[in-house]
This record gives C-alpha cells, structure tokens and sequence, in this order.
C-alpha cells in the first residue's frame, strides 16, 4: 500500500475502507488525507470510521464523496465526524441504531442517501440536519423502524428550497416525516410506504390530498397514472403519480414486501390485500379535489401474480365512481393485462342496447391500449373495446383515435372499430412506463 500511494504521488485518491482499525494502515493513509476524493466505508463499525476521522482531522478540500454503511450501535466517542470535508457533494449513510446525524456537518452537500433500521427512529434529527442543506438538490431517505419518535411539533415545515429529486420510503409509521418538509423546486418526489406481506393492512394506505399534495405540487394537475407491477423482492407494488403542467411528479406508493428466511419456500400473498389497496387507489384518485382538470389519465398493471379476474367485480362498481366526475380527456391509456377491469359494463352489451353505464366515461380524444405479447386478446376483450367505442359514438362523443400497442392485433379490429372511430392506429412498439404521450 505504502508503494501504492507513493506512486499515486499527488493525484486524487479513492479509498474504500472495510474495518481499518489497523494503526499502521491509518498512519500510512493520513498523510494523504488532503488528496482524498472518495471515502466508501463499506460494512464498518463506529469507532473505525471515528478513528478515521480523528487521523485525516484537518481539511479535506478534495472530498466529494462520502459513503458510510454502519453494522453496529455504538456511539462515536465524540462530535464531530470529517469536519474538514467542507466541500463534500456526495453524502450515503446507511446504518441499524441510532442515527447519529448530529454528528456531521456538510454545508455544501448537493446528494443525500440515506437508509436507517432500527426499532425507533427520532424525526427531529433527521429534520435539523436537512434544515441546514440550502444547496442540497437530490434527497433519497428510506426508514424502516418500529416507531418514529413523535418529537417533532404538527406544524413545524422545514423548507428545502433546491430540492429537485426528492423521495421518502418508510415502513410501518408511514407519512410521519413528508408532512415536515416542503420542497417548491422539487421536479420528482417520490413518498412510499412498505410492509412486509405478513404485516397487518394500514387504515391510510395512501395519505389524504390536503395533508400532502399542497406541499409539493401546483394547485393544477392534469395527468394521473396508477401503475402496478413487481420488481425483485416486492410482491406488489402500487404507484399513484400525479403529473403538473410543469412537469414536476408527485408519486405515492405502497409496497408489499417478502422477506422470507427460507429462501427457496414460495411466499403466500393473499389476494384480498391486492383488492383492497386497489380500491385505496381508485379512492385517491377520486378524492383529488381537482379532479375535472385531469386531461390525461393512464393505468398499467403488470403484477402478474394472479389472476385480475376477480376485481371485475370491483371495477364494475370502481369505475362509475373514478370516471363519473372527470372533465374530458385528452388521453387514456389501458396498459394493462385483462381490460375487463376497466370495461367490464361494454362485455356482452347486444348491439340493440342503447348508452347505459357508459354515460359514466367523460369524453375521450385519444383511446391507447397496450398488451404483453404473451398474452394475446381473445374475443371478450375484442368485445369490450368494441362495446365502449360504440358507446362513446352513441353519447355523441366519439373517440377521434384508438392506437394499439401489440405485435399480434386482433384480426380484423380495424373494421370492427371502423364505424365508431375516426382513425385506427397499430404500432409493434411496446410503451415503457415512463412514455408521456402518444407513440
């Protein structure tokens, strides 16, 4: 190592540190101290990285990067930790126990990462160390604890002014500390809730508009997407995101986690959960106070594990409920695995029926439906969308364009939407999740 930095001479250094307790690796090491970029502790405990701290004391003007991922739950011995690092950027601090936040100081920190486990966590240190980051752009902030300390009074709002990226996840107290902060430059935020599958179902599921929404987002919104999907770990995972006109997303979402001891031992996720936060969903979605201004409104679903058939029943009586006070729309997007759910009232509708149910659905400019190609639409789907075109055409507004995303079209669906719709669109192209406009 000596023969390492010798030869680095006066180049900037990146170090990743793992136990170095040893005193003659921290004497070889704090001679340099000037010349550190990145300092990546990696499974460490306190008194190492305090150690550390005390043999690089002094300025760091080259320090852009700190990572930190603590094992233990000992207290560092003293305060403060690479206080020299007056220049750092990067901060990642992950870590079971007490946070210990009061423990640094980065006045021109832009990246904050930071992942806390524990049994209690306390709000207010976390909220006096935000408050002092006025250059902070991009905060990532994941808590799983038991209780979050309630030391924080109801009204105090700590601004973060520079804020462009910010997200919270918590686990079971959930939207304790996104009622703290404000963030007006924010462009993404991100506030999700996550339990374990065998965690009991929360009453607050997705936090209510008022005490949320009017920290973080315009007065005006005019696109609404409810996404569900799985990814690695999550058995579900639900998002509601809220779209202004100045492109800033507000994002609540709810995650069903699997954390399973066995590995190989298949996990039993109730279906009844998946119903009943789909019914959350749809109710946050209708309860938005300024719901007519909605011009574009998308759902995907691409959960996949199990079959969508029986929330028919619950889409029959959710989708009067979502789409009844919705002004017009400028664009609806169906990406999801069984179209039933949103057009359950158009199935088996005889061609002598008049406009029932539909009268519900607010007029639609722009009709996109997708698929997964493994999954090709048989003739009750076929039927449905038929059925809803035909309505709309009926109630005198009928759907300027209808545009399919899939590799196999159902045959003939042209002709059969011919008569309701203006103009009839096949595209191969899959949409991705973050697709904002027509293809």
């Amino acid at each position: 190592m000596e023969i390492l930095l010798e030869r680095a001479k006066g180049s900037a250094l990146d170090v990743r540190a793992s136990c170095l307790n040893f005193v003659n690796i921290l004497a070889l090491v704090s001679p340099h101290a000037q010349r550190l970029r990145t300092l990546d502790f990696t499974f460490d405990y306190w008194p190492n990285i305090q150690r550390f701290s005390e043999a690089t004391s002094g300025q760091l003007p080259l320090l852009r990067t700190l990572k930190i991922n603590v094992v233990d739950m000992m207290v560092p011995p003293s305060l403060p930790l690479f206080s020299g690092a007056i220049n750092l950027k990067n901060f990642s601090l992950r870590f079971k126990g007490i946070p210990f936040l009061d423990h640094f100081a980065f006045p021109n920190l832009t990246t904050f990462k930071f992942s806390a486990v524990g049994d209690e966590f306390p709000i207010s240190q976390l909220l006096n160390f935000l408050e002092t980051l006025s250059t902070l752009r991009t905060a990532r902030i994941k808590i799983k604890a038991e209780v979050l300390r309630g030391d924080v009074p109801p009204e105090r709002v700590i601004v973060l002014p520079n804020v462009e990226i910010f997200s919270v996840t918590e686990g079971k107290p959930s939207y304790r500390i996104a009622p703290h902060i404000s963030c007006p430059s924010a462009k993404r935020i991100s506030l999700v809730r996550e339990q374990d599958v065998d965690d009991l179902m929360p009453e607050e599921i997705f936090p209510a508009w008022d005490t949320i929404g009017p920290q973080y987002m315009a007065s005006t919104i005019d696109e609404v997407t409810l996404g569900i999907t799985t990814t690695e770990d999550e058995l579900v995972s639900f998002s509601l995101s809220f779209l202004s006109p100045g492109s800033a997303t507000l994002e609540l979402g709810y995650r069903i986690t699997a954390e399973n001891p066995y590995g190989d031992e298949p996990v039993f996720f109730p279906g009844w959960k998946y119903t009943q936060v789909f019914e959350h969903a749809l109710e946050a979605i209708r309860t938005y106070p300024l719901l007519s201004n909605i011009k574009r409104l998308r759902i995907w679903d691409k959960h996949r594990l199990l079959n969508p058939r029986p929330l028919t029943s619950i889409a029959k009586e959710a989708t009067p409920g979502l789409f009844r006070f919705m002004g017009p729309l400028e664009e609806l997007v169906l990406d999801i695995d069984d179209l039933r759910l949103f057009l359950s009232p158009f199935l088996d509708l005889p061609e002598s029926q008049g406009p029932t149910e539909q009268s519900v659905f607010p007029s639609i400019r722009v009709l996109i439906i997708a698929e997964q190609p493994e999954d090709p639409f048989d003739e009750e789907c076929v039927a449905a969308i038929v059925g809803f075109a035909r309505s709309q055409h009926m109630r005198g507004a009928p759907l300027e364009r209808v545009v399919f995303h899939m590799k196999s079209p159902p045959v003939g669906m042209a002709e059969l939407l011919g008569p309701w719709v203006c103009v009839v669109d096949f595209s191969k192209e899959m949409i991705s999740r973050d697709d904002q406009g027509v293809m």
